[in-house]
């Protein structure tokens, strides 16, 4: 087995591997890339959306309907206790159920289904009163010999009023052909 490394700007690991690399090129031009079926879907194409404010009645909402009571959402000084919060933080998963509201376009196809989320971090927590944003970019494009449709997976990068990165993930998609 051989290992290669390779180094390059995020534009020339792109064309060079098929795979967006966060710092190259994404184009927000166009109709939604949802819209797109995945013979005219890019890598790259992208959408942007947000903002959307989150206050303390939201995480309320979240942990009483979830059940989730972690005291880091619930007690704030608790929270405040924790090195790794400020005081009482929003879930991270209401975070990136808020995050899919952004950016879904809600008419039926091209995109037939979302099949799984891979590699989520929650990286910046997020108090009452900050908003959040999301990059969506088309990351990898798969056709499916066989199938009327192939698998799209998509770069997702939360980031909040201050332009930090929030929480970063993969969206794995199944796309009609």
């Amino acid at each position: 087995m051989q290992r290669t490394a390779l180094q390059g700007s995020p534009d020339l690991l792109t064309a060079i591997t098929g795979v967006w690399h966060p710092g190259a090129a994404a184009s927000a031009d166009g109709p939604h890339p949802f819209r797109k079926s995945l013979a005219t879907l890019r890598i790259g194409d992208q959408v942007q959306a947000g903002p959307r404010r989150v206050t303390l009645d939201d995480i309320e909402e979240f942990a009483t309907s979830t059940g989730d009571t972690f005291y880091a959402h619930m007690d704030e000084e608790a929270a405040a206790a924790n090195p790794f919060f400020p005081g009482r933080v929003a879930h991270g998963y209401l975070l990136v159920s808020w995050a899919a509201g952004l950016f879904v376009d809600p008419e039926p196809g091209p995109v037939l289904a979302n099949y799984g989320l891979e590699d989520l971090r929650f990286l910046t927590p997020v108090v009452p009163g900050d908003s959040i944003r999301v990059a969506l970019t088309a990351k990898q494009i798969t056709p499916r010999e066989t199938d009327d449709y192939g698998e799209v997976r998509w770069d997702a990068r939360i980031l909040n009023q201050r332009d930090e990165l929030v929480a970063t993930y993969d969206v794995l998609t199944l796309v009609a052909k």
